[in-house]
């Protein structure tokens, strides 16, 4: 949604003090909230040549003064930059900002995660108007931000290094959505009114639900000669998406057998056992709003501000599965023996078991584990299911088996995230006292999730009876070759039996209160002020897994039935992904949801036990204190912030312990002391350049799903414990010293040119979710399986920026502009991890190059803003025999115009996507050839209309 800027009463007293008459002349809308208190820039040198800004060109300049004027390493997006191009949500914008990049929701390809110079969001800290934000996701501490649409804003700031009095649990860095107030506005009464409307490409050619429309409404009003003011806003929206996908189906094995899961593999021959085809309808909703209350005296602010943002997905994932099955096969003797013939090789006759007739192989007893003890090798002594000829070091890639399925899941879940805080400021002389209160409260919730389906693994021994070879010209698109009676199947759904059905649901919810005050003395001289704080934050986190139902249709109308005579096909869909694929028969979704719950209500099978419905839930409770110092020096042009931070955390854990008759609810608790050093260092020897240096500390503390991770315990037949595995209460935070410098330089308020360089060197870093512990007991060695602390981990890049408007050149030159960045980094580190043998690895979400290049224009009321957005490749999570998940590059293409038919009303037409390009492609490894997802969710068309009164 397309805002106006914002502008605040401490911005406009700052412009006059710095005397930027020509500038505070042009704000004739709301600009940004500045990020943080911080010195007003100086004047221009040459006022007299002055050009007056509007539209475009005065939201780059409000976003640069911020820039310019911070304490800290800061990146600002104002409300008319957030409206500036089709994004989705706010992390779709953020990547568009130096050293910021976006993890997509894969069922959708909207930006849900970002990361900060090379640390996912779990190592940021998110927060609304300085309150920090609840978490919905139940295992992790990132923050999902689809539930924050881009418009309702008044600025977004991305902290990139650190001051004692800020949280000091942000390693990457800190994200801030401001909302506005009355005081923004120029006018003491301000109305807005924005709507849009459009569509998605894909969505339409698939004969699905495509349209897109978001309407939105502000008011802003002050009164008591211009001493109260309140302002409100809330916004609805609704989107509809296709989004379809190929997927590998099993991961890629080697050509030669593997002994398990972390032994070393020859990765340059690999093969696909199958793939899944998703076809995904989704409808998003969100709806939501702000509002602030804000007093002005003359030695006392006050303000009370309260926001609630909800989005509700509603949609369903058909999969097609076509996929080769493990069957039954001989074990070697001596698992490491490559020189056995192969069995197709080896067969010298036939035998007949119990009516049933068998190969018999030249091998011998001491080649071929003798299953059935008759002292000879057949058929009948296959034992080990497998992709492999044998099961042992002479076993080659042989799949034997196909099976071909249709399978459909609803995707059904919403997200609240709501915050209200209240607070103030207060001047005594040379002491300032600030102090805030608020509550956060955050909710991701499935409220039933259905599955079913249907596969051929029951099918004739026909279509069975062979395994799947690939071809293909793009590796994104892997094509099965079924032969004989199986290349019929997927065009047959009479082939296809019931093969199970279940629904569940699942509800996380975080309750967070925090409470803080900040005091400063001013002093004279050198020592400009010195500043103390302290905070409270308390957290309590509650997941619960609740399975309702999983079994069959046995007494109902689709007892027995096949899927074509099921009734559920809701319709066939002829191609996907530009005619790649036949697709098939998709599922009726209204139509799933009765069957399952005309077999739940006969409650005669598939009902969860008590255990069932306990053993996922888990409650976790943090509490916070912290407090700082720190001093502000200044001794002409050059500033320096200097202090400590000090952060006591303590962790409850309550989690399900699996143990047989002495299974319940179990608890840990944690705590721990970290003390947190810094410097930062500023150099502004002129108007137009400022120069950074900060050498800061921070921490992060596990996940959350790390620490309380439900327990389950083996016993041997003497009721002695033989194995663990549980989360690991005791797991140390993250630690991390950086260096951050950077250098800008702007030639006039709309540009800047800036470099900047940080190195991040991280101890106690956490890669896996689990690695064994040996503890030797009275009994023997009991394996304990826990996630454990990785080693040390480092992170280093630079970011170069550039904004640029060509103002002064002949017309219609003048009209253009150029934005850019690009950001080169590196990371490694230790996994801890055994069998890596050391090796160090890049860490999890961080590509090594992101760039962003924008062509603007802004003439005769008319804006265009054409945007190329690119994040390179990256691991996304670690894999069985160190073949680690990678997401492969991605662009996105994007076009903003508006044109302003006067000042009051304006016209967005917008595309994203232009290119139509894929959202979320990944592979097993970093070579492409090796697919794992590509997701394509087609373009979307948007037209905006906007009044302001």
């Amino acid at each position: 949604m397309m805002t106006m800027p914002f502008h605040s009463a401490r911005r406009a007293r700052a412009l006059r003090s710095a005397a930027l008459p020509a500038l505070a002349a042009a704000l004739f809308t709301p600009a940004v909230a500045r990020a943080d208190a911080a010195a007003p820039p100086a004047a221009d040198a040459d006022t007299a040549n002055d050009v007056v800004v509007s539209g475009q060109r005065l939201s780059t300049a409000r976003a640069l003064e911020d820039k310019r004027a911070s304490d800290r390493v800061i990146d600002v997006i104002s409300a008319d930059d957030l409206g500036k191009l089709p994004d989705a949500t706010v992390a779709d914008s953020l990547a568009r900002i130096p050293g910021v990049s976006t993890i997509v929701n894969q069922d959708t390809g909207e930006g849900e995660y970002v990361t900060v110079r090379g640390l996912s969001g779990t190592y940021n800290a998110v927060m609304i108007n300085g309150v920090r934000v609840a978490n919905t996701d139940p295992s992790t501490r990132d923050v999902s931000l689809t539930v924050l649409p881009p418009y309702g804003l008044a600025s977004v700031t991305v902290t990139k290094t650190l001051t004692p009095d800020q949280d000091g649990d942000a390693i990457g860095g800190t994200i801030d959505f401001r909302t506005p107030s009355a005081f923004d506005f120029k006018n003491p009464t301000t109305f807005r009114l924005y709507g849009s409307g459009g569509f998605n490409d894909r969505a339409k050619s698939a004969k699905l639900p495509a349209e897109n429309y978001t309407v939105q409404g502000d008011f802003a009003h002050r009164f008591a000669d211009d001493r109260f003011g309140v302002f409100a806003s809330a916004n609805y929206g609704v989107t509809h998406g296709d989004g379809q996908e190929t997927e590998n189906d099993g991961e890629w094995e080697p050509n030669q057998w593997r002994a398990n899961s972390t032994e070393v593999i020859d990765q340059r021959n690999m093969h696909l056992p199958g793939i899944d085809l998703d076809f995904r309808r989704v409808k998003n909703t969100r709806y939501g709003g702000n509002l602030s209350l804000d007093w002005r005296g003359d030695t006392t602010q006050l303000y009370l501000r309260g926001q609630v943002s909800r989005q509700e997905q509603r949609g369903s994932n058909d999969v097609t599965d076509y996929r080769s099955r493990k069957t039954a096969r001989l074990t070697q003797v001596n698992q490491n023996d490559t020189g056995l013939a192969q069995p197709e090789n080896s067969v010298i006759g036939t035998t007949t078991i119990g009516g049933v007739t068998y190969s018999r192989y030249g091998y011998s007893t001491s080649q071929i584990v003798d299953a059935d003890g008759d002292g000879i090798i057949t058929g009948h002594d296959a034992n080990s299911s497998q992709y492999w000829s044998l099961n042992g070091r002479s076993g080659v890639w042989d799949p034997k088996a196909f099976q071909f399925a249709r399978n459909f899941g609803t995707i059904n879940s919403n997200q609240t995230l709501a915050t209200v805080s209240g607070g103030g400021h207060s001047d005594f002389d040379r002491l300032h006292v600030d102090y805030q209160g608020s509550y956060s409260y955050g909710v991701r919730e499935n409220p039933d999730n259905y599955s079913i389906a249907y596969n051929c693994d029951k099918c004739a021994p026909a279509l069975l009876s062979q395994g799947l070879d690939w071809v293909s010209a793009d590796p994104r698109f892997p094509q099965a070759s079924p032969t004989g009676a199986a290349a019929n199947v997927q065009y047959d759904p009479t082939l296809l039996p019931f093969d199970g059905a279940s629904h569940s649901r699942d509800k996380q919810t975080d309750n967070r209160i925090n409470a803080k005050l900040d005091v400063r003395y001013d002093f004279d001289g050198w020592l400009e002020y010195l500043k103390a704080g302290a905070q409270f934050n308390r957290s309590r986190r509650v997941y619960n897994y609740t399975p309702l139902w999983s079994g069959d249709f046995t007494g109902t109308a689709l007892d027995g039935k096949s899927l074509a005579a099921s009734g559920l096909i809701q319709r066939d869909v002829p191609d996907i992904l530009h005619g790649e694929y036949y697709y098939g028969a998709i599922f009726d979704p209204a139509k799933v949801r009765a069957a399952i719950n005309a077999a739940q209500a006969l409650g005669n099978n598939g009902l969860p036990s008590a255990t069932d419905l306990l053993s996922n839930d888990n409650r976790n409770t943090e509490k916070v204190t912290a407090g700082y110092l720190l001093a502000h020096l200044k001794q002409g042009a050059v500033q320096a912030t200097i202090g400590v931070r000090a952060e006591h955390r303590e962790t409850k854990n309550i989690f399900w312990s699996d143990d047989g008759d002495n299974s319940g609810f179990d608890s840990t608790t944690n705590s721990y002391t970290v003390v947190l050093p810094s410097a930062n260092l500023i150099w502004r020897p002129t108007d137009k350049q400022v120069y950074h240096l900060a050498l800061w500390t921070g921490y992060s503390p596990p996940e959350y799903g790390y620490l309380s991770g439900g327990q389950s315990v083996a016993r041997n037949a003497q009721n002695e414990i033989t194995a663990i595995s549980r989360g690991n209460p005791n797991l140390k935070a993250a630690r991390a010293v950086n260096l951050d410098v950077s250098a800008e330089y702007y030639p006039d308020r709309t540009s800047i040119v800036s470099i900047a360089g940080y190195y991040k060197s991280i101890s106690n870093f956490i890669f896996t979710n689990g690695s064994q512990v040996n503890a030797d007991t009275s009994v023997g060695t009991v394996e304990i399986s826990q996630p454990q602390n990785g080693k040390d981990a480092i992170v280093y890049g630079f970011e170069a920026a550039i904004v640029k408007q060509f103002q002064g050149l002949p017309a219609p030159f003048d009209g253009f502009g150029f934005e850019g960045n690009v950001t080169i980094q590196h990371s490694e580190g230790d996994t801890g991890q055994a069998y890596r043998m050391g090796r160090k690895i890049p860490l999890i979400n961080t590509p090594g190059v992101l760039y962003n290049a924008s062509l603007t224009y802004q003439k005769y009321g008319f804006e265009a803003k054409l945007s190329y957005n690119y994040r390179g490749k990256y691991i996304e999570s670690l894999r069985d025999n160190a073949v680690d998940k990678w997401v492969q590059h991605n662009r996105s293409v994007d076009l903003h115009t508006r044109y302003n038919i006067n000042d009051r009303f304006a016209i967005d037409v917008d595309v994203s996507n232009l290119l139509d390009d894929w959202k979320y492609w990944t592979t097993k490894g970093d070579n492409p050839s090796y697919l794992k997802d590509y997701m394509e969710p087609g373009r979307n068309v948007i037209v905006r209309a906007s009044a302001r009164f």
